[in-house]
């Protein structure tokens, strides 16, 4: 195969590990919006570093951060698109541009990025912005080293009326796991 395809392996090789880091970034999102730690701190190397808005520290403090953050809103939904991956050797550049919908409850205070939220109705805050993350390849694993996030815009609106009400994404009856959705568990 490999004399008539020259180069195949190494380019099957830089595709399997795109297709992981891009993986990788959208767990960080699903983690976020099921409030999963543990799948949070998976995509993070031990000594990976953040930096997000005010926050400046490891990732394992970030983690920390985030889930108080979004355990204090109804719920959130976080979409990655245009993923630009650049590998070299065992690291990798990767930017990635995000829309992030997060819904504030009435009478519950904002904290970080919502301090501005008006505890006398619920709000919906859309942020956009991108993901500056070095990867790296380590003990067979390909995960985040750094990540910077930069929030480039944000549109704040009151919820209406009529959607007030909807089920929460993180109802129980929403598996978190995709193992128990298809497993029935």
């Amino acid at each position: 195969m490999s004399t008539l395809h020259p180069g195949l392996e190494q380019r099957l090789v830089r595709l399997e590990a795109e297709s992981i880091i891009r993986a990788q970034c959208h767990r960080y999102c699903r983690a976020l919006d099921r409030v999963d730690e543990d799948l949070l701190r998976s995509v993070f190397h031990p000594d990976s570093t953040h930096e997000h808005g005010a926050f400046k520290g490891t990732s394992a403090e970030f983690c920390d951060y985030a889930m108080a953050t979004v355990r204090a809103l109804d719920w959130t939904q976080h979409f990655l698109s245009n993923v630009s991956i650049e590998i070299q050797g065992d690291a990798a550049r990767v930017e990635s541009y995000f829309l992030a919908f997060h819904r504030l409850n009435q009478g519950r205070p904002g904290s970080g990025v919502f301090h501005a939220h008006d505890l006398r109705q619920h709000e919906d805050v859309v942020i956009g912005g991108r993901y500056l993350d070095r990867f790296e390849y380590r003990e067979g694993e390909w995960k985040i080293a750094h990540r910077q996030g930069i929030n480039e815009w944000e549109s704040w609106t009151s919820v209406d009326p009529r959607c007030a009400t909807l089920p929460k994404l993180r109802n129980p009856v929403f598996p978190s796991n995709l193992t128990q959705m298809f497993s029935g568990e």
